[in-house]
């Protein structure tokens, strides 16, 4: 019987994750849509408090933003996602329509203040224009973005003029 009780509590909780992934704020957010998540394994549990743990070859979609990581965890409270923390060596995430992608050995996403955070050897590009240090916060609302560097180490940052992107022809359009 404790069996049953238990896979009934992963249910439970897995689909109280799925329900507030779906119904958290896209304004701002990662993406629209529901969140699929696929892993090789999944640990979840609905008391004391939300959380859902995938580990093993994780692969997170939502809309058109992709990570990859070796563990995903998501923390709920009251059927609202609070936070979700990937760690990989590394995590990578592309965002195509905002043309981002970028990793680091963390990618933290808070929900309600529209921030992705990687740490640990983090690097963001859009487009071929690249920032790194060890710490990177990218804002989603306002699309800003905070590197740090290790101390004793500097940011680094490379950035090609809008004139490198114009064509051969010179008129500064794009073929």
């Amino acid at each position: 019987m404790r069996h049953k009780g238990l896979f009934f509590l992963v249910i439970i909780c897995a689909t109280a994750t799925a329900w507030a992934a779906q119904t958290a704020p896209v304004a701002g957010g990662l993406g629209k849509g529901p969140v699929h998540i696929s892993a090789d394994s999944l640990h979840a549990e609905n008391q004391p408090r939300q959380q859902a743990i995938y580990t093993g070859n994780v692969i997170m979609t939502q809309g058109d933003v992709i990570i990859h990581a070796q563990t995903l965890t998501i923390d709920a409270a009251q059927g609202k996602i609070q936070k979700a923390t990937a760690i990989g060596s590394p995590v990578t995430f592309t965002m195509s329509s905002a043309q981002r992608h970028g990793y680091g050995n963390t990618l933290v996403y808070l929900p309600d203040s529209a921030e992705v955070i990687l740490t640990g050897n983090a690097h963001l590009w859009q487009e071929k224009n690249e920032v790194s240090g060890e710490r990177i916060v990218y804002f989603l609302q306002n699309q800003q973005t905070q590197v740090t560097a290790t101390p004793g180490q500097r940011v680094q940052s490379v950035f090609y003029p809008a004139a490198a992107n114009r064509s051969a022809n010179g008129n500064g359009k794009k073929p």
